[in-house]
Protein backbone atom coordinates (compact mmCIF):
# COMPACT_ATOMS: atom_id res chain seq x y z
CA UNK A 1 0.00 0.00 0.00
CA UNK A 2 2.58 2.52 0.81
CA UNK A 3 3.87 1.46 -2.01
CA UNK A 4 1.39 2.52 -4.14
CA UNK A 5 1.02 5.87 -2.89
CA UNK A 6 4.52 6.50 -3.71
CA UNK A 7 3.89 6.03 -7.13
CA UNK A 8 0.60 7.36 -7.80
CA UNK A 9 1.44 10.76 -8.50
CA UNK A 10 3.83 9.41 -11.40
CA UNK A 11 1.21 8.00 -12.48
CA UNK A 12 -1.13 10.74 -12.58
CA UNK A 13 1.29 12.92 -14.70
CA UNK A 14 1.90 9.69 -17.01
CA UNK A 15 -1.77 9.85 -17.66
CA UNK A 16 -1.81 13.62 -18.00
CA UNK A 17 1.04 13.34 -20.90
CA UNK A 18 -0.57 10.93 -22.18
CA UNK A 19 -4.52 12.70 -22.56
CA UNK A 20 -2.26 15.50 -24.25
CA UNK A 21 -4.29 16.51 -27.25
CA UNK A 22 -2.78 15.46 -30.57
CA UNK A 23 -2.96 18.39 -32.39
CA UNK A 24 -1.42 20.22 -29.58
CA UNK A 25 1.72 18.35 -29.71
CA UNK A 26 4.09 20.01 -31.57
CA UNK A 27 6.23 17.99 -34.51
CA UNK A 28 9.51 18.90 -35.96
CA UNK A 29 8.60 16.52 -38.94
CA UNK A 30 10.24 19.02 -42.11
CA UNK A 31 7.60 17.94 -44.29
CA UNK A 32 4.97 19.11 -41.97
CA UNK A 33 4.61 22.19 -44.46
CA UNK A 34 1.82 24.74 -44.85
CA UNK A 35 -1.14 25.47 -46.79
CA UNK A 36 -2.72 28.34 -48.02
CA UNK A 37 -5.19 30.41 -49.76
CA UNK A 38 -3.56 31.05 -52.65
CA UNK A 39 -0.21 30.85 -53.95
CA UNK A 40 0.00 34.65 -55.02
CA UNK A 41 -2.28 37.75 -53.46
CA UNK A 42 -3.11 40.00 -56.24
CA UNK A 43 -3.81 43.89 -55.92
CA UNK A 44 -5.17 45.27 -58.92
CA UNK A 45 -4.77 48.66 -60.08
CA UNK A 46 -3.54 50.68 -56.66
CA UNK A 47 -3.66 54.24 -57.16
CA UNK A 48 0.27 55.73 -55.58
CA UNK A 49 -0.03 57.58 -52.98
CA UNK A 50 -3.54 56.41 -51.77
CA UNK A 51 -2.63 52.80 -50.45
CA UNK A 52 -5.13 49.82 -50.95
CA UNK A 53 -7.65 47.98 -49.66
CA UNK A 54 -6.72 45.09 -47.05
CA UNK A 55 -6.25 41.25 -48.73
CA UNK A 56 -6.38 38.34 -46.52
CA UNK A 57 -3.80 35.34 -46.72
CA UNK A 58 -5.44 32.15 -45.35
CA UNK A 59 -2.65 29.91 -43.88
CA UNK A 60 -3.51 26.49 -42.72
CA UNK A 61 -1.92 23.71 -40.62
CA UNK A 62 -3.30 20.46 -42.55
CA UNK A 63 -1.11 18.41 -40.11
CA UNK A 64 -2.73 16.72 -36.97
CA UNK A 65 0.22 17.92 -34.94
CA UNK A 66 0.84 21.48 -34.21
CA UNK A 67 3.78 22.91 -35.92
CA UNK A 68 6.11 25.98 -34.69
CA UNK A 69 6.41 28.68 -37.65
CA UNK A 70 9.57 30.23 -36.72
CA UNK A 71 9.38 33.20 -38.92
CA UNK A 72 6.71 35.07 -40.86
CA UNK A 73 8.28 37.94 -42.99
CA UNK A 74 8.20 40.26 -46.36
CA UNK A 75 11.40 38.83 -48.07
CA UNK A 76 11.96 43.05 -48.83
CA UNK A 77 11.43 43.64 -44.70
CA UNK A 78 11.10 47.39 -43.76
CA UNK A 79 11.82 48.03 -47.45
CA UNK A 80 8.74 46.36 -48.71
CA UNK A 81 5.93 48.48 -50.04
CA UNK A 82 3.61 45.97 -48.39
CA UNK A 83 2.16 45.90 -44.70
CA UNK A 84 1.88 42.23 -42.57
CA UNK A 85 -0.79 42.53 -40.01
CA UNK A 86 -0.48 39.19 -38.42
CA UNK A 87 -2.23 38.45 -34.49
CA UNK A 88 -2.89 42.05 -34.49
CA UNK A 89 0.66 43.29 -34.42
CA UNK A 90 1.91 44.93 -37.78
CA UNK A 91 5.38 44.05 -38.58
CA UNK A 92 7.48 43.19 -41.54
CA UNK A 93 8.75 39.96 -38.79
CA UNK A 94 6.54 37.69 -36.69
CA UNK A 95 8.47 34.79 -35.01
CA UNK A 96 7.75 32.13 -32.87
CA UNK A 97 3.98 31.66 -34.49
CA UNK A 98 2.28 28.10 -33.20
CA UNK A 99 -0.67 26.76 -34.99
CA UNK A 100 -2.26 24.00 -34.23
CA UNK A 101 -2.91 20.86 -36.07
CA UNK A 102 -6.31 21.91 -38.58
CA UNK A 103 -6.00 24.99 -37.62
CA UNK A 104 -5.49 28.35 -39.25
CA UNK A 105 -4.80 31.69 -38.94
CA UNK A 106 -5.34 34.92 -41.20
CA UNK A 107 -2.18 37.08 -42.69
CA UNK A 108 -3.71 40.35 -43.69
CA UNK A 109 -1.71 42.26 -46.26
CA UNK A 110 -1.46 46.25 -47.63
CA UNK A 111 0.14 47.79 -50.06
CA UNK A 112 1.59 51.83 -50.38
CA UNK A 113 3.14 52.49 -53.64
CA UNK A 114 5.20 55.90 -53.86
CA UNK A 115 4.75 58.18 -56.81
CA UNK A 116 6.79 57.75 -60.26
CA UNK A 117 7.13 58.91 -63.60
CA UNK A 118 5.47 56.26 -65.24
CA UNK A 119 2.19 57.12 -66.23
CA UNK A 120 1.41 54.02 -67.47
CA UNK A 121 0.65 50.87 -64.50
CA UNK A 122 4.00 49.51 -63.60
CA UNK A 123 4.44 46.09 -61.11
CA UNK A 124 5.24 45.86 -57.40
CA UNK A 125 5.79 42.91 -56.20
CA UNK A 126 7.32 40.76 -53.06
CA UNK A 127 6.69 38.17 -51.11
CA UNK A 128 6.09 36.59 -47.71
CA UNK A 129 8.41 33.95 -46.47
CA UNK A 130 7.35 31.43 -43.81
CA UNK A 131 9.98 28.91 -42.15
CA UNK A 132 8.65 26.01 -40.54
CA UNK A 133 11.16 23.01 -39.37
CA UNK A 134 13.68 24.56 -42.02
CA UNK A 135 11.71 24.64 -44.66
CA UNK A 136 11.00 28.11 -46.27
CA UNK A 137 7.35 28.50 -47.94
CA UNK A 138 6.93 31.56 -50.20
CA UNK A 139 3.04 33.48 -51.17
CA UNK A 140 3.66 36.31 -53.90
CA UNK A 141 2.83 39.59 -53.49
CA UNK A 142 1.92 41.41 -56.85
CA UNK A 143 0.23 45.23 -57.33
CA UNK A 144 -0.21 46.93 -60.38
CA UNK A 145 0.28 50.52 -59.34
CA UNK A 146 -0.36 53.83 -61.34
CA UNK A 147 0.10 57.48 -61.06
CA UNK A 148 -3.14 59.60 -60.86
CA UNK A 149 -5.10 62.97 -60.45
CA UNK A 150 -6.25 63.44 -57.43
CA UNK A 151 -9.57 65.79 -56.40
CA UNK A 152 -10.42 66.76 -52.67
CA UNK A 153 -12.61 69.47 -51.92
CA UNK A 154 -12.07 70.75 -55.27
CA UNK A 155 -13.58 73.92 -56.61
CA UNK A 156 -12.61 74.95 -60.00
CA UNK A 157 -13.05 77.33 -63.23
CA UNK A 158 -12.43 76.75 -66.84
CA UNK A 159 -9.94 73.52 -66.87
CA UNK A 160 -9.39 70.17 -69.01
CA UNK A 161 -8.98 66.56 -67.31
CA UNK A 162 -6.34 64.97 -69.49
CA UNK A 163 -6.56 61.59 -69.90
CA UNK A 164 -2.81 60.67 -69.39
CA UNK A 165 -3.73 59.48 -66.48
CA UNK A 166 -6.46 58.89 -64.40
CA UNK A 167 -9.33 61.05 -62.14
CA UNK A 168 -9.98 59.68 -58.39
CA UNK A 169 -12.87 61.82 -56.44
CA UNK A 170 -12.02 61.65 -53.33
CA UNK A 171 -14.84 64.28 -52.24
CA UNK A 172 -17.20 66.40 -53.15
CA UNK A 173 -15.82 68.41 -56.89
CA UNK A 174 -17.41 71.32 -57.73
CA UNK A 175 -17.41 73.23 -61.68
CA UNK A 176 -18.54 76.58 -60.26
CA UNK A 177 -21.15 78.31 -62.41
CA UNK A 178 -19.82 80.26 -65.55
CA UNK A 179 -16.78 77.69 -65.48
CA UNK A 180 -16.97 74.69 -68.27
CA UNK A 181 -15.10 71.41 -67.23
CA UNK A 182 -13.87 69.34 -70.77
CA UNK A 183 -12.84 66.09 -70.11
CA UNK A 184 -10.66 64.61 -72.78
CA UNK A 185 -11.31 61.26 -74.77
CA UNK A 186 -10.71 58.49 -73.04
CA UNK A 187 -10.13 59.60 -69.80
CA UNK A 188 -11.07 57.36 -66.62
CA UNK A 189 -12.68 58.78 -63.70
CA UNK A 190 -12.90 56.99 -60.13
CA UNK A 191 -15.16 57.85 -57.34
CA UNK A 192 -14.52 56.84 -53.85
CA UNK A 193 -16.99 56.00 -51.41
CA UNK A 194 -19.46 59.60 -50.99
CA UNK A 195 -17.29 61.51 -53.89
CA UNK A 196 -19.33 63.32 -56.10
CA UNK A 197 -18.88 65.54 -59.26
CA UNK A 198 -21.33 68.59 -59.15
CA UNK A 199 -21.44 70.97 -61.75
CA UNK A 200 -22.92 74.27 -61.67
CA UNK A 201 -21.60 75.27 -64.70
CA UNK A 202 -20.61 73.37 -67.91
CA UNK A 203 -19.96 69.49 -68.57
CA UNK A 204 -18.30 68.64 -72.01
CA UNK A 205 -17.19 64.55 -71.48
CA UNK A 206 -15.80 64.20 -75.06
CA UNK A 207 -15.41 60.56 -75.46
CA UNK A 208 -15.47 59.22 -78.68
CA UNK A 209 -16.14 55.08 -80.11
CA UNK A 210 -12.63 53.82 -79.44
CA UNK A 211 -11.75 56.11 -76.70
CA UNK A 212 -14.55 56.34 -74.59
CA UNK A 213 -15.09 58.80 -71.24
CA UNK A 214 -15.54 56.24 -68.35
CA UNK A 215 -16.31 57.11 -64.43
CA UNK A 216 -16.77 53.99 -62.32
CA UNK A 217 -16.17 52.94 -58.85
CA UNK A 218 -12.47 53.11 -56.83
CA UNK A 219 -12.24 49.79 -56.14
CA UNK A 220 -10.56 47.61 -58.98
CA UNK A 221 -11.55 44.29 -57.96
CA UNK A 222 -13.36 41.80 -60.09
CA UNK A 223 -15.79 41.53 -58.12
CA UNK A 224 -16.73 45.11 -58.08
CA UNK A 225 -17.28 45.98 -61.62
CA UNK A 226 -21.18 45.62 -61.48
CA UNK A 227 -21.43 46.59 -57.54
CA UNK A 228 -23.84 49.51 -57.18
CA UNK A 229 -23.50 52.83 -54.66
CA UNK A 230 -19.61 52.52 -54.96
CA UNK A 231 -19.79 56.52 -55.28
CA UNK A 232 -22.35 59.51 -55.49
CA UNK A 233 -22.80 60.43 -59.00
CA UNK A 234 -23.17 63.27 -61.48
CA UNK A 235 -25.18 66.23 -60.44
CA UNK A 236 -26.43 68.77 -62.56
CA UNK A 237 -27.20 72.00 -60.79
CA UNK A 238 -29.53 75.05 -60.94
CA UNK A 239 -27.50 77.18 -62.62
CA UNK A 240 -25.75 74.73 -65.50
CA UNK A 241 -26.69 74.92 -68.80
CA UNK A 242 -25.44 73.68 -72.23
CA UNK A 243 -24.02 69.92 -70.76
CA UNK A 244 -22.55 67.58 -73.26
CA UNK A 245 -22.00 63.81 -72.37
CA UNK A 246 -20.97 61.57 -75.43
CA UNK A 247 -19.81 58.11 -75.60
CA UNK A 248 -19.15 58.18 -71.77
CA UNK A 249 -19.84 55.41 -69.55
CA UNK A 250 -20.68 56.13 -65.84
CA UNK A 251 -21.03 52.31 -63.40
CA UNK A 252 -21.20 52.17 -59.89
CA UNK A 253 -22.87 55.03 -58.60
CA UNK A 254 -25.90 55.97 -56.17
CA UNK A 255 -27.28 57.54 -59.62
CA UNK A 256 -25.81 57.97 -62.91
CA UNK A 257 -27.33 61.56 -63.59
CA UNK A 258 -29.25 63.86 -61.54
CA UNK A 259 -30.20 67.01 -63.40
CA UNK A 260 -32.16 69.56 -61.66
CA UNK A 261 -31.75 72.93 -63.63
CA UNK A 262 -35.26 74.42 -64.92
CA UNK A 263 -35.16 76.90 -67.55
CA UNK A 264 -31.40 76.39 -68.48
CA UNK A 265 -30.15 74.89 -71.95
CA UNK A 266 -30.69 71.42 -71.58
CA UNK A 267 -28.08 68.60 -71.22
CA UNK A 268 -27.55 66.11 -74.31
CA UNK A 269 -26.60 62.54 -73.44
CA UNK A 270 -25.36 60.94 -76.84
CA UNK A 271 -23.75 57.43 -77.34
CA UNK A 272 -23.55 56.44 -73.54
CA UNK A 273 -23.97 53.60 -71.07
CA UNK A 274 -25.21 54.02 -67.21
CA UNK A 275 -24.83 50.83 -65.42
CA UNK A 276 -25.51 48.97 -61.99
CA UNK A 277 -27.11 52.64 -60.27
CA UNK A 278 -27.83 51.79 -56.83
CA UNK A 279 -31.29 54.38 -57.74
CA UNK A 280 -31.85 55.81 -60.45
CA UNK A 281 -29.46 56.36 -63.93
CA UNK A 282 -30.88 59.02 -65.01
CA UNK A 283 -33.34 61.31 -63.23
CA UNK A 284 -34.15 64.87 -64.22
CA UNK A 285 -36.84 67.58 -62.40
CA UNK A 286 -38.27 70.25 -64.68
CA UNK A 287 -35.52 69.89 -67.19
CA UNK A 288 -34.71 69.28 -70.65
CA UNK A 289 -32.62 66.03 -71.44
CA UNK A 290 -32.00 64.82 -74.40
CA UNK A 291 -30.91 60.90 -74.63
CA UNK A 292 -29.84 59.85 -78.30
CA UNK A 293 -28.49 55.69 -78.61
CA UNK A 294 -27.82 55.24 -74.90
CA UNK A 295 -27.84 52.28 -72.82
CA UNK A 296 -29.29 52.06 -69.25
CA UNK A 297 -29.30 48.83 -67.17
CA UNK A 298 -29.62 47.52 -64.09
CA UNK A 299 -30.33 50.51 -62.01
CA UNK A 300 -32.25 50.08 -58.31
CA UNK A 301 -35.14 52.93 -59.23
CA UNK A 302 -35.76 54.24 -62.68
CA UNK A 303 -33.23 53.97 -65.63
CA UNK A 304 -35.09 57.01 -66.88
CA UNK A 305 -37.27 59.10 -64.93
CA UNK A 306 -38.29 62.84 -65.58
CA UNK A 307 -40.54 64.25 -62.74
CA UNK A 308 -42.44 67.28 -62.50
CA UNK A 309 -42.62 68.22 -66.06
CA UNK A 310 -39.56 69.18 -68.71
CA UNK A 311 -38.72 68.23 -72.31
CA UNK A 312 -37.58 65.07 -72.91
CA UNK A 313 -36.38 62.61 -75.83
CA UNK A 314 -35.42 59.65 -75.68
CA UNK A 315 -34.04 58.56 -78.78
CA UNK A 316 -32.81 55.55 -80.45
CA UNK A 317 -32.25 53.77 -76.54
CA UNK A 318 -32.32 50.48 -74.58
CA UNK A 319 -33.55 50.91 -71.26
CA UNK A 320 -33.36 47.65 -69.41
CA UNK A 321 -33.12 45.61 -66.45
CA UNK A 322 -32.16 41.58 -66.72
CA UNK A 323 -30.72 39.68 -63.88
CA UNK A 324 -30.68 42.29 -61.34
CA UNK A 325 -29.87 41.89 -58.14
CA UNK A 326 -31.59 45.17 -56.71
CA UNK A 327 -35.00 44.48 -55.73
CA UNK A 328 -36.70 47.02 -57.93
CA UNK A 329 -40.19 48.55 -57.40
CA UNK A 330 -40.24 51.69 -59.68
CA UNK A 331 -41.05 51.30 -63.90
CA UNK A 332 -37.99 51.42 -65.93
CA UNK A 333 -39.21 54.42 -67.27
CA UNK A 334 -40.94 57.28 -65.85
CA UNK A 335 -42.38 60.62 -67.06
CA UNK A 336 -44.69 62.63 -65.01
CA UNK A 337 -45.75 66.25 -64.23
CA UNK A 338 -45.54 66.33 -60.58
CA UNK A 339 -42.68 65.47 -58.45
CA UNK A 340 -43.79 62.59 -55.70
CA UNK A 341 -43.28 63.84 -52.21
CA UNK A 342 -43.53 67.76 -53.17
CA UNK A 343 -46.16 70.65 -54.05
CA UNK A 344 -44.69 70.48 -57.32
CA UNK A 345 -47.29 69.34 -60.04
CA UNK A 346 -48.87 70.00 -63.26
CA UNK A 347 -46.26 71.43 -64.66
CA UNK A 348 -45.67 71.66 -68.27
CA UNK A 349 -44.59 68.05 -69.50
CA UNK A 350 -43.15 67.32 -73.57
CA UNK A 351 -42.03 63.94 -74.03
CA UNK A 352 -40.53 62.18 -77.33
CA UNK A 353 -40.05 58.77 -76.92
CA UNK A 354 -39.02 57.21 -80.49
CA UNK A 355 -36.92 53.99 -82.09
CA UNK A 356 -36.22 52.86 -77.96
CA UNK A 357 -36.79 49.74 -75.99
CA UNK A 358 -37.49 49.64 -72.80
CA UNK A 359 -37.36 46.12 -71.29
CA UNK A 360 -36.93 43.50 -68.24
CA UNK A 361 -37.09 39.77 -67.40
CA UNK A 362 -39.21 40.22 -63.79
CA UNK A 363 -42.30 38.09 -64.11
CA UNK A 364 -43.62 41.04 -61.88
CA UNK A 365 -42.46 44.12 -63.41
CA UNK A 366 -45.88 43.30 -66.46
CA UNK A 367 -45.41 47.48 -66.68
CA UNK A 368 -42.16 49.02 -67.21
CA UNK A 369 -43.93 52.16 -68.24
CA UNK A 370 -45.69 55.38 -66.27
CA UNK A 371 -46.36 58.68 -68.47
CA UNK A 372 -48.37 60.87 -66.67
CA UNK A 373 -50.74 62.48 -68.10
CA UNK A 374 -50.55 60.73 -71.56
CA UNK A 375 -50.68 63.94 -74.01
CA UNK A 376 -51.95 62.82 -77.76
CA UNK A 377 -49.28 65.56 -78.90
CA UNK A 378 -46.81 63.30 -76.96
CA UNK A 379 -44.25 61.23 -80.21
CA UNK A 380 -44.24 57.74 -78.83
CA UNK A 381 -43.39 55.78 -82.03
CA UNK A 382 -41.12 52.97 -83.09
CA UNK A 383 -40.47 51.67 -79.81
CA UNK A 384 -40.27 47.95 -78.04
CA UNK A 385 -42.23 48.41 -74.58
CA UNK A 386 -43.48 46.36 -71.97
CA UNK A 387 -46.44 47.40 -70.69
CA UNK A 388 -50.14 46.31 -69.65
CA UNK A 389 -51.42 49.42 -68.59
CA UNK A 390 -50.65 51.31 -72.56
CA UNK A 391 -51.43 47.77 -74.42
CA UNK A 392 -54.31 49.47 -75.77
CA UNK A 393 -53.47 52.82 -76.20
CA UNK A 394 -49.72 52.61 -77.00
CA UNK A 395 -50.44 49.55 -79.72
CA UNK A 396 -50.08 51.73 -83.04
CA UNK A 397 -47.47 54.13 -84.44
CA UNK A 398 -45.28 51.26 -85.17
CA UNK A 399 -44.50 50.41 -81.19
CA UNK A 400 -44.52 46.41 -80.18
CA UNK A 401 -45.74 45.80 -76.99
CA UNK A 402 -45.30 42.89 -74.66
CA UNK A 403 -42.21 41.25 -77.51
CA UNK A 404 -39.57 40.03 -75.78
CA UNK A 405 -36.61 42.05 -77.87
CA UNK A 406 -34.32 38.68 -78.19
CA UNK A 407 -30.67 40.58 -77.31
CA UNK A 408 -27.64 38.64 -77.54
CA UNK A 409 -26.51 37.14 -74.17
CA UNK A 410 -28.45 40.00 -71.70
CA UNK A 411 -26.90 37.89 -68.96
CA UNK A 412 -23.63 39.08 -69.46
CA UNK A 413 -24.84 43.13 -70.63
CA UNK A 414 -24.82 42.56 -74.22
CA UNK A 415 -27.86 44.09 -75.52
CA UNK A 416 -26.62 44.21 -78.65
CA UNK A 417 -30.04 42.62 -81.09
CA UNK A 418 -30.11 38.96 -81.95
CA UNK A 419 -30.71 37.78 -85.42
CA UNK A 420 -34.34 37.51 -84.94
CA UNK A 421 -34.83 40.42 -82.59
CA UNK A 422 -38.51 42.15 -83.12
CA UNK A 423 -36.71 45.46 -82.96
CA UNK A 424 -34.63 44.82 -85.93
CA UNK A 425 -35.63 47.04 -88.86
CA UNK A 426 -38.52 48.72 -86.46
CA UNK A 427 -37.49 51.86 -86.08
CA UNK A 428 -37.51 54.87 -88.52
CA UNK A 429 -34.99 56.96 -89.86
CA UNK A 430 -34.73 60.08 -87.46
CA UNK A 431 -32.67 63.03 -89.30
CA UNK A 432 -29.15 63.57 -88.05
CA UNK A 433 -28.89 60.36 -86.46
CA UNK A 434 -26.56 58.24 -88.48
CA UNK A 435 -24.59 56.30 -86.04
CA UNK A 436 -25.49 54.02 -82.90
CA UNK A 437 -23.69 53.65 -79.39
CA UNK A 438 -20.82 51.84 -80.59
CA UNK A 439 -20.60 54.41 -83.35
CA UNK A 440 -21.28 52.09 -86.24
CA UNK A 441 -23.39 53.26 -89.73
CA UNK A 442 -26.91 52.45 -88.66
CA UNK A 443 -29.60 51.56 -91.92
CA UNK A 444 -30.80 54.28 -94.28
CA UNK A 445 -33.74 52.73 -94.80
CA UNK A 446 -34.83 50.61 -91.80
CA UNK A 447 -32.65 51.08 -89.03
CA UNK A 448 -33.14 48.96 -85.71
CA UNK A 449 -34.88 49.94 -82.63
CA UNK A 450 -32.65 50.41 -79.45
CA UNK A 451 -29.07 51.67 -79.25
CA UNK A 452 -27.37 49.08 -81.14
CA UNK A 453 -27.73 48.67 -84.91
CA UNK A 454 -27.53 45.13 -85.56
CA UNK A 455 -24.98 44.39 -87.64
CA UNK A 456 -25.20 41.33 -90.36
CA UNK A 457 -23.03 38.39 -88.77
Amino acid sequence: MRYLLAILPLLCLFSVIGCEPKDEIFTTDPNAVLEFSGDTVLFDTVFVSRGSITKRLKVYNPNKKAVRISEIMLAGAGASPYQLTVNGVQSPLVNNLELRGGDSIYVLVKVNINPTDANLPFLVSDSILFRTNGQQQNVKLVAYGQNAYFHRKETTGTTTWLNDKPHVLLDTVLVQEGATLTIEKGTEVYGSNKSVLLVNGKLLSEGTPDERVVFSGYRREAEYLTAPGQWEGIRILTKSAGNTLKYTDIRNALYGLRIGNPGMAGTVVESCAIQYAFLDGIVAFTSDVKIINTLIHNCGQYGFGGLGGGNYEVLYSTIVSYNNPLLRETPLFVVADFIPGTEIKNKPLSLKLVNSIIYSDGFNAVDEVLITPLAASMDISNNLLRTEVYKDVLNNNGNKLNVAPKFKEPAKANFALDTLSPASGAAKVLPSIFTDLKGKPRSTTAPDAGAYERLID
